[in-house]
């Protein structure tokens, strides 16, 4: 028997054709799995097979009561280790419909004969193309309309013969494009063994998981059927695969049939296709679907005005930053060449915008060097998501080249200092408690601040005292929790590692 043609016998009451048999011919029905909705379910009350998942019963102690998913995993154990069965699996594969009545799409090359029957086209009359001199009525298959196409000649007797008009569906195509990809311009052959050696399997296939999931079936079958034919020496026409998610709008994936496409050209003129791109990039990871909103994209403007606005010059005022800028400039590349191979966009995106806002607003305690550093990679890391306008940006930086050109960045390991950017952190988190103070007890200009800290957090405080006080516009005081002169000992002793008390007047 065929696979699905036959009957299973043993389980009649959960198959629809062995429940037809064994009803005819009075065979027993014993039910092994009910709904998990029923108490009981007796084979006298059945009117067809449950072909539905629920509750083992009818076994024994050991499958009685279990889920029939986990049950059939625990079956195949058990005929494993009773030497009764193994666990295998089966493909089954359908017959293929690849002919279609209409104009776009391959010609078949074939003719029929009424002496000699259906013949094959002569390998010198290949390929076959399609006429242009038919007529696109609406109805019916257009090529019916070429005489000049339905008129051939028997390849085997060279008698009057009539011509295929059904055409191959257009996967036939689809299906080895890529090989064809590797030898345009070979008029002999499909592809030239050597080039597609050369170039293939593909390293990265990208594609929409509706699609892909029939497309990558039939170009796997090729491959395989063109491997056997010893055309071939891979086994898989694509080595990894990616699944892009689908954009939304108005809750509904965007097509021209619903009405709410939103056109590259209408976006490009408004915004700038850059900024398309960034807001699409960054809405979501890649693989995953996501929703078109005007407010979105507005906010990716405001962002990609404010990269622009870094190219201003201005004069820096000192270089306490460039510490950590440049450390955080290291770990960016870093990032950015992980988030990029791992196609995590959106991970990406966000790690550059927080460096651009942390130059943006540190730019005048970063020196000239540290800031030219930092902005020109940063050009770099953005241009495959802003590649116009890094172009501009490049140039107006003096640069005679194409960023799009130019080497991208490499990290040095050696310049990353954790140190620093966690000192850097304890002061971002300072001032944000002092903000959140000053909010709390309605003081916009407080006259002094005290701050208490652990002994070996000092140094890390003292040094950022400039910086506070220009924050703040008032006197800063930063004193170890040890220190015998401290003003305010109750306050002090509340200051933990990492987290400074702090008395404001």
């Amino acid at each position: 028997m065929e696979y699905g043609s036959g009957i299973v016998k043993c389980c009649p009451a959960h198959d629809e054709r062995d429940f037809e048999f064994a009803k005819k011919f009075k065979l027993e029905i014993l039910p092994v799995i009910k709904p998990k909705e029923i108490k009981e379910m007796l084979a006298e009350g059945m009117k067809q097979a449950y072909i539905g998942k629920g509750v083992m019963i009818n076994t024994n102690k050991d499958f009685n009561g279990l889920d029939s998913q986990k049950a059939r995993e625990k079956f195949s154990e058990w005929a494993i280790k009773q030497k009764r069965g193994k666990k295998t699996t089966q493909y089954k594969l359908r017959d293929w419909l690849i002919s279609r009545q209409r104009y776009w799409g391959t010609p078949i090359p074939i003719v029929y004969c009424q002496k000699c029957g259906i013949q094959p086209e002569e390998e010198k009359n290949l390929p076959i193309k399609l006429p242009e001199d038919v007529t696109f009525g609406g109805e019916g298959n257009p090529i019916l309309t070429s005489k000049t196409f339905l008129q051939s000649r028997c390849p085997k007797c060279s008698q009057p013969a009539k011509r295929e008009t059904d055409t191959m569906d257009t996967f036939v195509d689809s299906s080895w494009y890529f090989l064809r990809y590797c030898s345009p311009k070979n008029n002999k052959a499909p592809f030239n063994k050597d080039e597609v050696k050369y170039w293939l399997p593909v390293d990265q296939y990208i594609g929409g998981a509706e699609h892909a999931v029939m497309h990558l079936l039939y170009a796997r079958f090729f491959t395989k059927a063109l491997r056997d034919l010893s055309l071939l020496s891979f086994d898989e026409p694509f080595k990894r695969l990616f699944n892009q998610g689908m954009l939304h709008k108005d809750g509904f994936v965007m097509s021209k049939s619903r009405g709410n496409v939103i056109t590259q050209e209408e976006i490009a003129e408004k915004y700038g296709i850059d900024t398309a791109r960034v807001f699409l990039n960054f809405g979501a990871a890649p693989d995953k679907d996501m929703e078109w909103t005007d407010t979105g994209i507005e906010g990716t403007l405001r962002f990609i005005n404010k990269f622009i606005s870094l190219s201003e010059k201005i004069i820096p005022e000192n270089s306490i930053k460039d510490k950590t800028a440049l450390s955080k400039l290291q770990r960016l590349i870093k990032d950015t060449d992980s988030n990029l191979n791992s196609f995590e966009y959106n991970t990406a995106l966000n790690n550059l915008m927080a460096f651009m806002n942390y130059l943006s607003k540190y730019r005048q305690n970063i020196s000239k060097k540290a800031f030219d550093e930092s902005y020109e990679n940063l050009i770099l890391l953005f241009s495959p998501f802003t590649p116009h306008i890094c172009e501009g940006l490049w140039h107006q930086a003096g640069k005679k080249t194409f960023s799009s050109s130019a080497l991208w960045p490499k990290y040095d390991e050696s310049k990353i200092n954790e140190e620093a950017e966690k000192e850097e952190g304890l002061i971002e988190k300072l001032i944000d408690d002092i903000n959140q103070i000053k909010k709390i007890t309605n003081k916009e200009k407080p006259k002094a601040i005290y701050i208490y800290v652990i002994p070996k957090e000092l140094t890390t405080y003292i040094e950022s005292k400039k910086e506070l006080e220009k924050t703040f516009s008032c006197s800063i005081s930063v004193q170890a929790i040890n220190d015998t002169s401290i003003q305010h000992p109750d306050k002090a002793k509340k200051a933990k590692p990492g987290k400074p008390a702090i008395f404001m007047e």
